[in-house]
């Protein structure tokens, strides 16, 4: 039996898939916000529970070579804007760091910040530059929007045993490579 028989016909739970895609606020005709082309695909393992759910929905059964086009509702993407992750945060606050070291910020700088020890720090953009604070902003950057997604399956695989244990996917070498150099095996034509 070759390796290639082993291979899934379709994405399903405890794959490692790759997609191109265009992603576009509102539908098809939207703002684009993001490109994964085929020379810089998104690799990620199927059903480990790190992409979204409807995400994920919209992929299970497709085959290799399969385009799709969907949309991802805001409830079913990253949620409605929550006004109580916009926050005024006093620059007496914020920790000394290497990047802003004199406390100058400009509106679209990014900052984490934590704001009791047992919560995890937020990253959040800054919307407004005040002259003893910043106004900064928590929600995720796709909060609040429909986002639909267009593209096409490249390729599907079975996970490495590192994959499978970790549930993930994991680089081949460390790099960065084309799975078109692939002979199914997961051993690289060019090693």
């Amino acid at each position: 039996m070759s390796m290639n028989s082993l291979r899934p016909e379709t994405i399903a739970d405890n794959t490692i898939v790759e997609i191109s895609y265009e992603l576009r606020e509102g539908g098809p005709q939207g703002p684009l916000l993001e490109i994964m082309s085929e020379n810089w695909p998104l690799k990620f393992y199927f059903g480990a529970g790190v992409m979204l759910p409807a995400f994920e929905n919209n992929l299970r059964g497709l085959r290799e070579g399969e385009r799709f086009s969907f949309t991802l509702t805001t409830d079913e993407a990253y949620g409605r804007i929550k006004p109580d992750l916009i926050r005024e945060i006093n620059l007496s606050e914020l920790p000394e760091t290497e990047y802003f070291p004199n406390r100058v910020y400009e509106k679209g700088d990014y900052v984490q910040f934590q704001f009791s020890p047992s919560e995890n720090p937020l990253t959040g953009v800054v919307t407004e530059v005040l002259p003893n604070s910043i106004v900064v902003d928590f929600n995720h950057s796709m909060a609040g929007k429909d986002l639909h997604f267009s593209g096409r399956v490249l390729f599907i695989r079975q996970p490495s045993a590192d994959e499978a244990v970790q549930k993930r996917y994991i680089e081949p070498n460390g790099v960065r490579s084309s799975s078109r150099l692939s002979d199914g095996s997961d051993k690289y034509l060019f090693d």
